[in-house]
């Protein structure tokens, strides 16, 4: 264990656990891990009993991958204050959250720079991704980098700020499921009462009523409470990569606050209130029984992953090991890479920690979501130039499938996500950085012809030009998201400012008069438009892969389907859609058709019921070929299944 790591064992406090990444030889993914070691006093969950270190290949002949972390941190807080004076989050001179939120997410991208090098290829242990590492940093370890007692995520958020965002906008939330045994399914806390604007609003007792059946779960908050927009703006900026933030409010005692599962997101979690025990494993390496399973998604929706065969080890069906078995408590930090399974709980072994709730904010780095790997740029190369792919998913989600069937190093190397950097840099400006991340790109593409029999053989210039399509897509994706996220810091400061000029039109009760112009300007209104150019530029992107070719292949059945077939055509289980929730298209599938509603699953396991022909849009056309010849309205998708074999056997007889 490096020196650096040894002091920072020797000066735990009483109520903390860490663990660092140690040093050693071996270079196999699943052996990256982080060790955990328990030194508290507080008696906390059941702890590894094999704590002893893995060796492997350090990042630089004197600093592990923590240690590097700790110093990047360090060094990007003066960064981070400047960035704060300059959107107005403080004064200069003066400290902020928001800086040390910047701080952090920079010095992941350090980190991440540091061990890519110049022609794209890695060298050493990495934070993100299939064969990343995962890390926990208490809190005292990053208030001794700031120089003060506590760190700044302190104090930032609690329960009393979510309840005045309630009052103050109109928000939406789910609750998760609580079964550790299968996949992670979610339900609306609320639904409306009534017609009026009251009768619709999810109300912080119905928020209290679903705390007592598992966690209440706020996607994509950082857009809608303008207090949470200012970190996700700083993690966006920080990174130079479009991100998003959801909040997590667990009751203490529960069991089971998330069922193992795995994202499609590398996230940076930080404890804000109360305490959450983590397990994290290594990834699965059931590809080859399950490859249809997403690596990303895995434990949500149908697909299940029982905790009980996580814990089976290297030797049992999934073939994961424990990394991290740790509680995270106020102003604590946890990283986890993309695909690596974990579950969470709130169970206290003691009786003398005192919180109500549990609140934590995971901030996504959304490299998978918006294109911005190596799998995705593969798929629009060969698209482009109108070559087969040997990986073609029979879905619009290219990690299900026959890439799961690939060697497990190189399935890993081809999920990888693109140099954090790639998006700072200008193309035009940088042909031996795009050269570089071309070659990767063509070599990672010859490891996939090997193993499949397929001989793409596209130049590099093919390869540079999909790099710089997807460049200028994800830059303007980017673009969107600072505009939403600045929109809520300016919303917040607009309110604020309308409080203290109208504080004295309060209810006696504390109620906030709303006036009809602050309605408009709630949440649900205001990220609409941001979402509906996201969508936009997505069609764009997907129309330059295809080049026309839809067009000129489009058959004359196709070519009479109405103008507007996309909400209006027949759906059918199974079809791929995207589903209009509160101003935003999210894809998915039809699960269920009952009468003249829906029911869609999308693609993290979430499910909506009961949604309106007209908030679903069809993503391919219907053709005769796809039509079934009978009724599916009501039907499962294995009674379709069973209808079908039924169909064809009539066909042969």
């Amino acid at each position: 264990i490096s020196a650096l790591a040894a002091i920072l064992l020797l000066s735990f406090n009483e109520n903390s656990a860490v663990a660092f990444t140690p040093t050693s030889t071996s270079s196999a993914p699943s052996l990256r891990i982080t060790p955990i070691v328990k030194l508290s006093n507080v008696k906390l969950h059941s702890a590894i009993e094999d704590t002893t270190p893995i060796q492997s290949e350090p990042v630089s002949p004197s600093m592990s991958l923590l240690e590097q972390f700790i110093t990047e941190y360090q060094q990007s807080l003066e960064e981070g204050s400047k960035w704060a004076t300059e959107f107005g989050f403080a004064e200069e001179g003066e400290d902020a959250p928001e800086s040390a939120f910047y701080a952090i997410f920079r010095a992941i991208r350090q980190v991440d720079a540091k061990t890519n090098n110049a022609d794209g290829s890695s060298s050493g242990e990495k934070l993100m991704g299939l064969s990343g590492v995962p890390m926990y940093v208490p809190n005292y370890i990053l208030a001794r980098a700031e120089q003060k007692h506590q760190n700044a995520f302190c104090d930032f958020f609690h329960f009393p700020h979510l309840a005045k965002a309630l009052e103050e906008d109109f928000l939406d939330a789910q609750r998760g499921s609580t079964n550790n045994r299968k996949g992670w399914q979610v339900a609306a806390v609320s639904q409306p009462t009534g017609s009026s604007f009251n009768d619709a609003r999810m109300t912080l007792p119905e928020v209290n009523a679903a705390l007592e059946a598992g966690t209440v779960i706020f996607n994509n908050i950082g857009a809608h409470i303008p207090r949470l927009a200012g970190p996700t703006l700083a993690s966006t900026d920080a990174l130079s990569l479009p991100g998003a933030l959801n909040m997590y409010v667990t009751a203490k005692g529960m069991r089971t606050s998330a069922p193992p599962h795995t994202d499609r997101q590398d996230v940076l979690v930080v404890q804000m209130e109360g305490a959450k025990r983590w397990r994290v494993f290594t990834p699965p390496t059931d590809g080859d029984v399950k490859p249809n399973a997403d690596p990303f998604a895995r434990g949500k929706g149908e697909d299940s992953l029982p905790l009980h065969t996580l814990l089976e080890g290297s030797e049992g069906r999934l073939g994961s090991e424990l990394l991290m078995d740790v509680v995270t408590r106020e102003g604590d930090v946890l990283y986890i890479p993309a695909g690596f399974p974990h579950t969470t709980d709130t169970v206290e072994e003691s009786n003398d920690v005192d919180y109500d709730t549990s609140i934590h904010l995971t901030f996504n780095i959304d490299t998978h979501v918006w294109d911005l790997d190596y799998l995705a740029a593969r798929s629009a190369a060969l698209q482009r130039n109108k070559v087969n792919d040997a990986l073609s998913p029979q879905s619009e989600n290219r990690y299900v499938g026959k890439v799961n069937q690939l060697p497990q190093n190189i399935r890993s190397q081809l999920v990888d996500a693109l140099p954090l950097e790639f998006l700072d840099i200008v193309p035009s400006e940088s042909p031996d950085f795009m050269k570089g991340i071309a070659k990767q790109l063509a070599t990672k593409c010859n490891l996939v012809d090997e193993a499949t029999g397929q001989s793409a053989e596209l130049s590099e210039a093919s390869y540079v030009e999909a790099l710089e399509r997807i460049h200028s897509y994800g830059s303007d994706i980017l673009d969107v998201h600072r505009d939403m996220y600045l929109a809520a810091v300016e919303e917040g400061r607009l309110r604020k400012a309308e409080d203290a000029m109208t504080a004295h039109l309060k209810k006696d009760d504390g109620e906030v008069t709303m006036s009809n112009e602050r309605m408009q300007r709630l949440s649900l209104f205001r990220v609409r438009p941001f979402f509906e150019q996201i969508e936009s530029l997505k069609k764009d992107l997907n129309s330059w892969c295809v080049s026309g070719e839809f067009i000129a292949q489009e058959s004359a059945a196709s070519s009479q389907l109405d103008p507007n077939w996309q909400f209006t055509a027949a759906l059918k289980v199974g079809d791929e859609v995207e589903a209009d929730l509160g101003g935003a298209f999210f894809a998915g599938k039809i699960a269920q058709v009952t009468g003249n509603t829906y029911n869609v699953v999308f693609f993290d396991g979430d499910r909506e019921n009961g949604l309106e022909r007209d908030q679903i849009k069809l993503l391919n056309p219907p053709t005769a070929a796809d039509e079934d010849e009978f009724d599916t309205t009501g039907m499962t998708p294995k009674e379709i299944k069973r209808m079908r074999k039924k169909m064809e056997k009539k066909k042969r007889i």
